[in-house]
């Protein structure tokens, strides 16, 4: 009896596994190699960060027929990433340690865009940077503390990684974290829901009808974490990677850097890159009230 049982056991082990491997190699959505099924280790960083640690290994990024981000496997070196964006009050406290000054506070001004604009319609607006990232008429950070921080360019995050001892994550491991072992277009699968993520919700920037509860920046960790415990990897802020996407030409990388995850500002009429796949790029001084940043460190 004993002996029927191992061996009923081990044949549904098997067939688990053939399934599992079948699901990886055909490229079913949501098809998770078991070597990191589980979640992965959580570190406590400085500063308040709680990092995600990723295995070491080779994941598959990118999409078929994808031009910017093609369909390819990469192997990676454990690193963590942290778990939440970069938050007003934690770049409050970089600031006050080092005198830092960001480049919109450098230029007396940053990129806003508010309800009741025409799409597309930016503004260079005076006085808007970190502190108050839409400008003397819109909130202070410090009314905006657990929100992830804006107005700030790839040059300042990049500075505020430093400053913390880590750095940007290149792409593929942005892309990688923000899998989470998947396979699907979002974190929850491949059909978008409004309510799992910050974006803009209505036909155009006009009006936002307000079906994911926010119209500019939520607080960091307001919606569902992905499988690894990494929270608003699409939507809320655009958070900066080293590296360009393929097909840029040489020598972009020293004024072009790249955004992942989409925004509070995205919707599906204009940037409609709130997804594991697309990669925007922007000016590496630019300043925006849609763009942010999600700190690595090594592993210990």
């Amino acid at each position: 009896m004993v002996v029927r049982t191992l061996r009923v056991r081990s044949v549904a082990l098997l067939a688990a596994a053939i399934s599992i491997l079948l699901a990886m190699v055909m490229g079913l959505p949501g098809a998770v190699s078991p070597l990191h099924a589980e979640p992965p280790a959580r570190i406590t960083g400085k500063n308040g960060h709680v990092f995600i640690v990723v295995p070491e290994g080779s994941y598959e990024v990118g999409a078929k027929g994808h031009e910017r981000n093609p369909l390819r496997t990469v192997t990676l070196k454990s690193y963590a990433i942290a778990e939440a964006e970069t938050t007003n009050a934690q770049f409050a406290a970089f600031v006050e340690a080092t005198g830092y000054v960001t480049d919109a506070e450098k230029r007396g001004s940053g990129k806003v865009a508010v309800e009741g604009m025409p799409d597309w319609a930016w503004e260079q607006i005076p006085g808007a940077h970190w502190r108050k990232p839409f400008g003397d008429n819109g909130k202070s950070w410090d009314e905006l503390k657990d929100h992830p921080v804006t107005q700030i360019s790839g040059a300042d995050a990049a500075a505020y990684c430093a400053w913390l001892g880590g750095r940007l994550p290149t792409l593929p491991e942005w892309e990688v974290a923000a899998r989470a072992g998947k396979a699907t277009r979002y974190p929850w699968g491949n059909k978008y829901d409004v309510k799992l993520a910050n974006t803009w919700n209505g036909e155009s920037h006009m009006k936002d009808t307000k079906e994911d509860g926010y119209l500019y920046t939520a607080p960091v960790k307001s919606f569902p974490p992905n499988a690894w415990g990494l929270y608003d990897v699409i939507g809320n802020v655009f958070e900066y990677c080293t590296g360009l996407p393929a097909g840029a030409r040489p020598g972009e990388e020293k004024r072009l850097v790249a955004g992942r995850g989409g925004s509070w500002w995205c919707s599906a009429n204009t940037c409609s890159f709130f997804n594991l796949v697309d990669i925007g790029q922007m000016d590496r001084h630019g300043s925006l009230a849609n763009q942010g940043m999600r700190v690595v460190v090594e592993v210990p």
